[in-house]
């Protein structure tokens, strides 16, 4: 095994041998550290980069390679996939001269063999990735049993996502084929489709294999290695439903994106169905290549947005009587305003508040979740607003009057001071889009919808201009 020792040195590398792959791989890393030395901060290569090591480097054709590297955690490997696959990918075909597809695996070294610096190949356990179950229920399907139809909360931000997903349900394979959601981390995404792979086993289509975009690829890396092609295709081909997370890992990966190519034509071609996740929209996805684009987009794209002040209310109501937890009415709308996030940060927090109210003995109030996470006193009144005062609010804050702000001027300031205040009316008081327009002037309920979705969309991207605002409003409205 590789050790720590040497890749420490990785930055001094000098008259390195020109790369075969006879090669020791332990040399092939050091020259790629030397590379990204000059890329990366020192920080940067000492925290993500070391670490890391070459499990294997398989050899596909005279020009292209699938370089295999180690790293020592599930989450060390998503950061650096995230932050330095193109940079390992170039370094790393710069020096070999051939192109290369970076595969990452999860691997624990041993601290006596990381002692010993040895060289000898990492003892990965054997995968058993292509063996065959004779049972095709949620547990063989990799289907996550709490991620089910019945569990999932249903709100403005993912109506349209879940209509599409029940659809799927209905007419597997023909109505919307593939199905392709997208949204922010922690919106829901791998729990709608995991919820209609349930439902896709129930209904008797046949196998269904549920996969991380990272997992395709290390299967496709273990076909390579162990020449078992044949298994993989069987593995990937040869089902009723194919479901993979996290596709905007694809980007970059040239023989990764090849098979999936040569796969989705074939699934898509019986009508086997396919539903995939991602971050981000198919014409954002970086190093994507254009005939996927194009099939991605061939199908059904749904987005899943923040949860609206409703769904987080029933998030948090649901997750209290899964635990079972004793929580008053005040806590859950003050939580439920006052933490504008994606579900899963919202369940994190209130279950560290759940925690905190057990400690002391009691039920979770609204005073405990003030207290805890130093909200200020007033907050705890932010749901007896009147809509009268956060109109009044949002006008002086832009200075204008409530006159103007209710009026039909089209100047720019105020289309953003009527955005913001639409948006509050509805996400921060909880008023239906149609009572919002008729306190907005009178305005169509379409308006109110569009004018939230935008100020909606420019917090996600972190737009801090917009933000600045909102925080600021929403400050002004307890002094």
């Amino acid at each position: 095994m590789i050790s720590f020792g040497k890749i420490g040195g990785c930055k001094n590398v000098e008259n390195l041998p020109e790369w075969n792959l006879n090669m020791d791989s332990d040399s092939l890393w050091i020259s790629i550290c030397g590379e990204l030395g000059s890329l990366l901060s020192g920080a940067s290569l000492n925290a993500w980069i070391k670490p890391c090591f070459i499990n294997s480097v398989t050899d596909l054709t005279n020009d292209r390679v699938i370089i295999e590297v180690a790293t020592p955690t599930a989450y060390h490997t998503k950061t650096i996939e995230e932050k330095f696959y193109l940079s390992i990918k170039q370094s790393a075909e710069k020096i070999t001269g051939k192109k290369c597809d970076i595969a990452f695996i999860v691997v624990t070294r041993k601290v006596e063999e990381t002692k010993r610096q040895s060289t000898a190949p990492a003892d990965v356990p054997k995968l058993e990735l292509f063996k065959e179950s004779e049972r095709n229920d949620s547990t063989t399907a990799n289907l996550n049993l709490r991620y089910t139809f019945d569990t999932y909360m249903v709100g403005g931000s993912n109506r349209l996502a879940f209509a599409a997903a029940k659809s799927v349900v209905d007419y597997p394979g023909s109505r919307h084929n593939p199905l392709f959601i997208y949204g922010g981390v922690g919106v829901g995404k791998t729990h709608l489709m995991h919820a209609v792979g349930h439902e896709l086993i129930k209904k008797g289509v046949g196998k269904v294999v549920c996969v991380t975009s990272e997992q395709f690829t290390n299967d496709l890396v273990a076909s390579f290695r162990s020449k078992m092609t044949d298994a993989f295709k069987k593995k990937y081909r040869q089902v009723g439903a194919l479901l993979i997370d996290d596709v905007q890992f694809f980007g970059g990966k040239e023989q990764t994106q090849e098979e999936f190519f040569h796969t989705f034509n074939e699934l898509t071609n019986k009508q086997a169905q396919i539903i995939m996740t991602s971050d981000r929209k198919p014409q954002e996805i970086q190093g994507l290549e254009d005939r996927l684009k194009s099939r991605f987009l061939g199908g059904m794209m749904v987005d899943i947005g923040l949860p609206d002040f409703e769904m987080r209310l029933a998030i948090l109501r649901q997750r209290a009587e899964e635990t079972k937890a004793k929580v008053d009415d005040g806590a859950y709308e003050l939580i439920a305003n006052s933490y504008q996030t994606n579900s899963r940060e919202l369940e994190g927090t209130f279950m560290r508040l759940v925690t905190t109210a057990e400690i002391k003995g009691g039920i979770l109030t609204k005073e405990i979740v003030q207290e805890t996470m130093g909200l200020p006193a007033e907050s705890i009144r932010e749901v007896k607003v009147r809509p009268i005062k956060l109109i009044s609010t949002v006008a002086k804050y832009f200075d204008f009057k409530n006159k103007e702000l209710l009026g039909s001027s089209r100047k720019a300031d105020l289309v953003v001071a009527r955005h913001i205040a639409m948006y509050l009316l509805r996400e921060t008081l909880g008023i239906q889009h149609a009572k919002v327009g008729e306190l907005m002037g009178g305005r169509d309920h379409t308006t109110v919808m569009h004018a939230v979705e935008k100020i909606e969309r420019e917090l996600k991207e972190n737009n801090t201009e917009t933000r600045s605002k909102v925080m600021a409003i929403k400050q002004a409205l307890y002094t």
